[in-house]
């Protein structure tokens, strides 16, 4: 049953998150590194490690949050080291679910969240996005859903809803599995407001005049190398993106208000016709 903890234990250690690659861990005492950073698709610290406990990265990252759309609003933290993904607040009459997670909640981000209503629902489309989800679920306790898939890389967590490769957890929102990034990378289609926040399956590069206008989009293994899919990874975003009706797509650190399916699957098409790369595109090229 939800909630059900046999094993409560390791849930009551503290937590650390890694000034690196913003990765949280619990541990006895400061964690002796970070698997993230020692996962092929991230790097190692230059320096060695340093990990901050909550109250310390609250005091070193500030918080900000804003509404981008009636009911969506977006959390992150400026300035920051690490990845540095946001975090996204959705509001529907069922309940709020949150997706993705930045580095660390503010009390006051925390605290307004509670004026919203808190989270009913808890998810996130990979480990590089999960961010200080250990916050959101230690303060709200809502249900967390993640892809059975990346299991694995949840120990800081409870997870209380995994799922394969579709699940509905409220009403018109959607979570579909694409695999690729991470053996688990999922998506969170919003029916109606028809956007995709797609994680790290796409990338975009914005117009400095205009944060929510992209101008290219890129699609990767691995970013920071430089690494693209594979042909049946991609026949697998293809596959799912073309059930959706987006019209938007924002990943964890860019809101594209300016592209949608059309040329999401244009991008896909054109790899699938020659081969995988991982280089931006000029999104006008795509229409």
């Amino acid at each position: 049953m939800p909630g059900y903890l046999p094993f409560a234990g390791a849930l009551a250690l503290p937590a650390y998150t890694c000034d690196n690659c913003g990765f949280w861990q619990r541990h006895f005492e400061t964690p002796p590194h970070c698997p993230m950073c020692l996962d092929a698709r991230h790097v190692v610290p230059q320096d060695g490690w340093r990990f901050w406990t909550e109250r310390e990265a609250q005091a070193r990252f500030p918080c900000h949050w804003e509404e981008l759309e009636p009911g969506v609003w977006r959390f992150w933290n400026e300035p920051v080291s690490g990845i540095g993904p946001s975090a996204y607040l959705i509001q529907t009459p069922a309940g709020n679910m949150g997706f993705e997670a930045c580095p660390v909640f503010s009390e006051a981000a925390l605290q307004h969240i509670a004026s919203l209503g808190g989270l009913k629902v808890l998810s996130s489309s990979h480990p590089h996005a999960y961010g200080a989800l250990v916050q959101l679920q230690d303060r709200f306790d809502p249900e967390l859903c993640l892809p059975a898939a990346d299991f694995t890389w949840s120990a800081a967590l409870q997870v209380s809803w995994p799922y394969d490769d579709f699940l509905e957890p409220l009403p018109g929102l959607e979570l579909h599995r694409t695999a690729g990034h991470f053996d688990g990378h999922a998506v969170l289609f919003d029916r109606a407001r028809k956007i995709l926040f797609c994680g790290d399956a796409l990338k975009f590069e914005l117009d400095p005049g205009n944060p929510r206008r992209a101008t290219t989009i890129s699609a990767h293994k691995a970013f920071v190398r430089g690494v693209p899919l594979t042909t049946n990874e991609l026949r697998r975003y293809r596959d799912v993106f073309a059930m959706l009706d987006f019209t938007q797509t924002w990943t964890p650190f860019e809101p594209a208000a300016n592209c949608g399916r059309a040329e999401v699957l244009a991008l896909i098409d054109g790899m699938l016709a020659t081969r995988p790369h991982a280089a931006p595109v000029p999104l006008d090229s795509l229409r």
